[in-house]
C-alpha cells in the first residue's frame, strides 16, 4: 500500500498518538508531520505535497481556522479534515463554507479512516475530471487555430438572424473586411444589390434551415468594390435538442474556374494539389484529434481499475468510452474513403472463417444493443463459411451493418442476424431490424458516399453517411456485393452481403486455430513507452503500471535508444511522430538493441501506407490512437503468458 504522507496540526501529543493509531489500525502506512504553530506548519506545506491536513479546532496558539486559511491559499488540492472534541454542529458547517472537506469529533475518532478514504478519493476524481477537461479544452483549441489556418476558405459563423458572429483569418484575405467592420452584420453586406433585392440571402438561410445545407455559387463584393465568383456552402447548426443556433458559410474564391478559358486544365492541377494537401490534411488532422483522445479513454480505463466507482457512475464512463471510439471510427470513415477514391487501400488476404469473424463483430456492439435495450437474434445457419479475405476488413463491413442497424432501430426494437449458404459455392450474412426503413426513391442512392435517406434522418441521427459506401467497396473489392432491401418508412430494413467461399480443399489446411484463451500473467514485463504527449505518456504509463509492468517513458527518439542501450526490455510501444525524428528510426534499431524483443507502433496516422511503413520499419503491430486498451492490455498479457527467455 502507497504511504499516507499526513500533516497533522494537533498540540495534545496523546490526542495525535491517538489520531494515527486510529489510521494505522485501518491498514493505513502513515508518514506524518506534527505540527502545532503557524511557522511549523507554513514550512510543512511548503517543504512537500501531502495527501490530507487533519487539524484541531483549539488550540492555545494555533487556530484550525487560522490553518484552514492557510491552506486554502497555498495547498488548495489537499482535503482538509478538522478533527476536534469542540467543534459544534454551527462552528462545524461553517468551516466547511470555508472549504473544509470534512470534520470528525474525537469523541467519535472511529470515523477517521472512512472519512479520509473518501476525501482521497474525492481528490483523484476532481483531479482526474481536471485533467480530462484540460484535454478537451485543448482540442478545442486545435480546431479553433486548423480553422483559421485554411487559406483558401473564408468560415464564417452567423447568428440564426444570419449576422456574423467569427470570421477566420482567410475571411479578411478573400472579402477584403477585418473582423471589426462585418461583426454583428448581416452576411448579406456582400451580396449585389440586385441579389439582395430579390432576397437571395434570405432564401439561401431558409433552405438551409428546412434541408440542413445550402449551396451558393455566386457573384460577391469585396470591400475595395471588386467582385469575384464565390463558390460556397452554409449548414444550419443544431444544438442536441435540434434547436437552430445559427449557421456556418463556407466560401472559396472560383473566379478564375468560372471564367477562364483554360479552366478545365487549371482545375485539374489544382485538383491534384488538393488532393495531396487534403490527404497531408486528413492525416495531421488526424493525429491532431486522435491524440487527446487517447488519455482520455486511458483516464476512464483507471477510474474503472483504481476505484470502486458508484453504480450510476457505470453508464457515465461507458458514454464517454461509446463517444470517444464513434469520433475515433468517424475519422477512420474519413480515411478509408481517401483511400478508395485514390485506390490505395490495400488488403492483406488470407482464409478467413466467417462465422468466427461474425462473433467478434457482433461482441463489438453488445454495449449500444444494450445501451437502447435492442433484443438481437442470430441464426447462424451456414455449414461452409471459409472465404478468402482480410478479416480486419471483413468484420469492419458486419460492424458498420450493425452500427448501422442499431442506429436507425428504436429502442426496444429487435435485430436480426443470420448466415447461410445460398448454394455451394457462397456464403451470405444478412443483418435486418426493425427500425424506420428505406424509402423507395433512396435506395438506388443508400451506397453513396455522403448520403443517407434524407435530410431529416442526417438531422435527426446525425452522421457523415460513410459507413455503408465503404462496406459496399470492400465487399466489392472481396468478389461480393452488399444489397440494401425495405419496404418502405417504418418498415425495417435488411442490408445481406454475400461473399464467395474457398475451394473445398483448402478448409481442411487453412482453418484457424481456436483462440488460445490467456491464463494468469506469468510475469511482470518492463516496457519501454515512447511518447511525447505528456498526457498520453503519463495516463498510458500509469494504466500499464496498474496491471503490474514496470513502465520507463522517453519522450524523443534520442532518450528512446539510450534508455534501449542501457537496459533490457520485454515490449517496446511507440509513437511514431517524435520531436527529433520519427518511431520509425526506433524500430529499425530496436532489433539490433533489444534482439527478438516485440514493438507496438501507436500513432495517430492510420491511412494504409502508414500502417505498411510501421510493419516495413520492424513493428510487429500497429494500434491507432485513440487506442483501443483491451487490444493493448490483450497483446501484452499474451506477450506475459511468455517465459523471458522465449
Amino acid at each position: 500500500m502507497q504511504p499516507l504522507h499526513l500533516l497533522l496540526v494537533e498540540d495534545n501529543a496523546l490526542d495525535a498518538e491517538l489520531t494515527l493509531a486510529q489510521l494505522e489500525r485501518a491498514d493505513y502506512a502513515v508518514e506524518a508531520q506534527v505540527v502545532y504553530n503557524e511557522a511549523d506548519f507554513v514550512a510543512q506545506i511548503e517543504a512537500r505535497r501531502f495527501d490530507v491536513i487533519l487539524a484541531d479546532f483549539v488550540m492555545p496558539s494555533f487556530s484550525g481556522i487560522e490553518a484552514l486559511t492557510i491552506a486554502s491559499e497555498r495547498a488548495p488540492d489537499t482535503p482538509f479534515i478538522f478533527v476536534s472534541g469542540l467543534l459544534g454542529e454551527e462552528h462545524a458547517v461553517e468551516m466547511l463554507k470555508r472549504g473544509a472537506t470534512d470534520y470528525v469529533l474525537k469523541q467519535r475518532l472511529q470515523r477517521l479512516p472512512a472519512v479520509v478514504r473518501r476525501a482521497l478519493r474525492e481528490s483523484t476524481e476532481r483531479q482526474q475530471r481536471i485533467a480530462v477537461e484540460r484535454v478537451l479544452r485543448e482540442t478545442e483549441t486545435h480546431f479553433r487555430l486548423l480553422i483559421d489556418a485554411l487559406k483558401d476558405y473564408a468560415v464564417i459563423t452567423l447568428d440564426p438572424e444570419g449576422r456574423i458572429r467569427t470570421w477566420n483569418a482567410a475571411s479578411e484575405r478573400i472579402l477584403g473586411y477585418p473582423a471589426q467592420d462585418v461583426v454583428g452584420q448581416s452576411a448579406s453586406v456582400f451580396l449585389s444589390p440586385e441579389d439582395r433585392d430579390a432576397g437571395a440571402f434570405e432564401d439561401e438561410l431558409a433552405t438551409a434551415r428546412r434541408e440542413g445545407s445550402a449551396s451558393d455559387d455566386r457573384w460577391l463584393w469585396r470591400k475595395d468594390g471588386h467582385s469575384f465568383f464565390a463558390s460556397g456552402v452554409t449548414t444550419a447548426i443544431r444544438a442536441e435538442n435540434h434547436e437552430l443556433i445559427g449557421f456556418s458559410k463556407i466560401i472559396r474564391d472560383a473566379t478564375e474556374a468560372h471564367m477562364a478559358a483554360d479552366a478545365l486544365r487549371l482545375a485539374k492541377e489544382q485538383a491534384e494539389t488538393a488532393n495531396r494537401a487534403k490527404d497531408h490534411f486528413l492525416a495531421v488532422l488526424s493525429h491532431e484529434l486522435r491524440t487527446p483522445l487517447t488519455p482520455i479513454l486511458a483516464a476512464v480505463r483507471l477510474l474503472e481499475m483504481k476505484h470502486q466507482m458508484p453504480e450510476g457512475a457505470h453508464p457515465t464512463l461507458d458514454l464517454i468510452r461509446r463517444n470517444v471510439e464513434l469520433e475515433a471510427r468517424l475519422i477512420d470513415d474519413l480515411l478509408d474513403l481517401t483511400s478508395i477514391a485514390r485506390g490505395k487501400l490495400s488488403l492483406n488476404f488470407t482464409t478467413v472463417a466467417l462465422d468466427t469473424l461474425m462473433s467478434s463483430a457482433l461482441d463489438m456492439s453488445v454495449s449500444d444493443l444494450r445501451v437502447k435495450g435492442l433484443t438481437l437474434d442470430t441464426r447462424f445457419e451456414a455449414g461452409a463459411s471459409l472465404v478468402l479475405g482480410d478479416g480486419a476488413r471483413l468484420q469492419q463491413i458486419v460492424w458498420n451493418l450493425m452500427k448501422n442497424a442499431v442506429k436507425f432501430t428504436p429502442a426496444d426494437g429487435r435485430i436480426e442476424v443470420r448466415t447461410w449458404n445460398p448454394d455451394a459455392s457462397t456464403i451470405a450474412v444478412s443483418v435486418t431490424d426493425s427500425g424506420i426503413g428505406i424509402s423507395a426513391e433512396a435506395l438506388p442512392r443508400i451506397f453513396s458516399a455522403f448520403e443517407q435517406a434524407d435530410d431529416s434522418i442526417t438531422r435527426a441521427f446525425g452522421g457523415l453517411g460513410l459507413g455503408l459506401a465503404i462496406a459496399s467497396t470492400l465487399a466489392q473489392k472481396h468478389g461480393g456485393t452488399l444489397t440494401a432491401q425495405s419496404e418502405g418508412r417504418d418498415k425495417g430494413a435488411r442490408f445481406t452481403l454475400t461473399l464467395p467461399l474457398v475451394k473445398a480443399q483448402l478448409e481442411s489446411e487453412s482453418s484457424p486455430r481456436a483462440t488460445v484463451q490467456p491464463g494468469d500473467i506469468v510475469r511482470a514485463l518492463g516496457v519501454l513507452l515512447v511518447e511525447d504527449n505528456e498526457y498520453t505518456s503519463s495516463a498510458m504509463a500509469e494504466v500499464l503500471e496498474v496491471l503490474g509492468h514496470k513502465v520507463s517513458v522517453a519522450t524523443t527518439v534520442a532518450d528512446a535508444l539510450a534508455l534501449a542501450q542501457g537496459e533490457s526490455f520485454d515490449l517496446l510501444v511507440s509513437d511514431i511522430g517524435l520531436p527529433d525524428g520519427s518511431g520509425l528510426d526506433i524500430a529499425r534499431a530496436w532489433q539490433g538493441l533489444q534482439p527478438g524483443k516485440p514493438s507496438v507502433a501507436i500513432t495517430g496516422y492510420g491511412m494504409d501506407e502508414d500502417i505498411r511503413r510501421c510493419h516495413d520499419a520492424g513493428f510487429n503491430d500497429h494500434l491507432t490512437k485513440p487506442v483501443n486498451f483491451a487490444r493493448l492490455e490483450a497483446l501484452i498479457h499474451a506477450l506475459a503468458q511468455k517465459p523471458a527467455d522465449e
